[in-house]
């Protein structure tokens, strides 16, 4: 018996990594990309405009490097910014970043809330200007002095400052000359004690270069020429002369010592009371103590100590309150310490102190905003990953259809027409096929078999 062939079994096709058929058609193949391919552009149009505000956001809200600070903070519109730039620049403590810093703070819009710091600012960084003007002109530098102060913008409110100091050193300037013409004449017209005490009028004119120096010069002038005088007369009356200016000379500088001494002995006394008041005075009477004495350095070693100790006694407090300020760790109470650190200007015997404080702060106040900056960006990102990706805008909108089923036409039923009795009722032309043409309808009361219909 021949064996029965079995059946073939239908083969199932296996599908390509694709997903499609592998002998699918091209119309079936092309109708699974577009599911993945549009999700794919919409994903790239969600994550391309996320990035770029991210970008943008991180731009505008970090701090810039600080040697971009000064064309940052020209182009910025921040006055907050201007201000952050300007105390860097300040902090330097030359004329030329003084200037600069001034001149960004100046930029700060007067509607701005952080004008009235601004203003404090430029008063402060002025006053540093005219302070470094200051040494200048105490080491004997007039116009390079004029020049330092000059150097504060003309447009900012303190230039008037700037000008009344101006005017202050020139005065002084004009007044030690002076005094110094009238000991030279004194000396050509060999008026000793007169030229001595006119010199003297140099020691309290408010010029350290004028006390010094150039009294230093008319007493070696004095002397010089008294000497030249005596050696060229030669006769006893010259020395008789000579002798009585030396005596003279002695006993000045005597009863100047023992004048000094106890000058400096009432000051040192004041200072022990420890208050401002006392030390103020103190300082008051150990200035009255004349260059060439031998009290001299002492008294300028004290009066440069108890200066100290009154901005010390001044500048504490305004410290200590920074610091409570700087304690509550959030950026407005950081950035109150450092305008209240600001306040002790360049000079005094705390700004050290105070200037290492306010720049841990401001580093403070940096890296709590680089970590809202941080949070902000991690929040947009999780907002950005929990929304789904839009449809491409040239999608049309799949809109549900509703398959319509049309309504049939209205039936109109055959009206009949009944015919006279004994007469047969004829159908319309429209009878159905599958009706019988044999067929027929009978009448009521109508007892003969109809006629069959040809």
């Amino acid at each position: 018996m021949a064996p029965v062939p079995s059946e073939p079994q239908p083969s199932v096709p296996e599908l390509s990594p694709s997903g499609t058929l592998p002998n699918a058609p091209d119309s079936a193949r092309s109708a699974v990309h577009p599911m993945w391919v549009w999700s794919a552009i919409g994903l790239l149009l969600l994550l391309v405009p996320v990035g770029v505000g991210l970008m943008a956001v991180r731009e505008l809200l970090v701090l810039p490097a600080l040697p971009r600070c000064w064309s940052v903070a020209q182009s910025s519109n921040s006055g907050s910014t201007r201000i952050y730039c300007a105390e860097i620049l300040a902090n330097k403590q030359t004329v030329e970043d003084l200037r600069r810093a001034i001149q960004l703070a100046n930029q700060v819009d007067a509607d701005d809330p952080l004008r009235d710091k601004s203003d404090r600012l430029i008063e402060q960084w002025t006053q540093d200007i005219l302070r470094l003007g200051e040494a200048e002109f105490q080491a004997g530098s007039l116009d390079r002095a004029r020049d330092i102060a000059k150097r504060v913008p003309f447009h900012v409110a303190t230039y008037a400052t700037a000008e009344a100091k101006i005017k202050e050193w020139e005065a002084i300037w004009a007044k030690a000359e002076k005094i110094y013409s009238e000991v030279e004449a004194e000396i050509d017209q060999e008026n000793w004690f007169a030229a001595m005490s006119a010199a003297r009028m140099l020691l309290t004119v408010g010029n350290q270069y004028w006390a010094t120096t150039q009294y230093q010069a008319l007493m070696r002038l004095l002397q010089s020429s008294r000497e030249s005088e005596a050696t060229a007369r030669r006769s006893p009356n010259s020395a008789s002369k000579g002798g009585g200016l030396n005596d003279l000379i002695r006993q000045w500088e005597t009863e100047q010592t023992k004048t000094d001494a106890e000058r400096l002995k009432t000051a040192q006394e004041l200072a022990q009371g420890g208050r401002v008041e006392d030390l103020r005075a103190a300082v008051g009477a150990a200035e009255q103590v004349l260059y060439g004495t031998p009290q001299y350095d002492q008294a300028q070693s004290l009066i440069n100590t108890w200066r100290q100790q009154i901005e010390a006694i001044e500048d504490r407090p305004r410290l200590a309150r920074a610091a409570e300020l700087a304690r509550q760790g959030d950026v407005r109470s950081l950035e109150a310490a450092i305008d209240e650190a600001n306040q002790i200007t360049w000079g005094r015997s705390l700004h050290e102190e105070a200037r290492t404080q306010a720049d841990t702060w401001r580093r403070q106040v940096h890296e709590l905003r680089l970590r809202e900056q941080e949070e902000m960006l991690r929040q947009m990102d999780r907002s950005a990953s929990t929304t789904p990706p839009p449809l491409p805008a040239s999608l049309p909108p799949v809109v549900p259809v509703v398959p319509v089923v049309p309504s049939a036409p209205p039936v109109s039923e055959p009206v009949l027409t009944l015919p006279a009795e004994g007469t047969s009722l004829a159908l319309p032309a429209s009878v159905p096929a599958n009706v019988p043409a044999s067929d027929s309808i009978a009448l009521p009361g109508d007892r003969s078999t109809p006629d069959p219909m040809p």
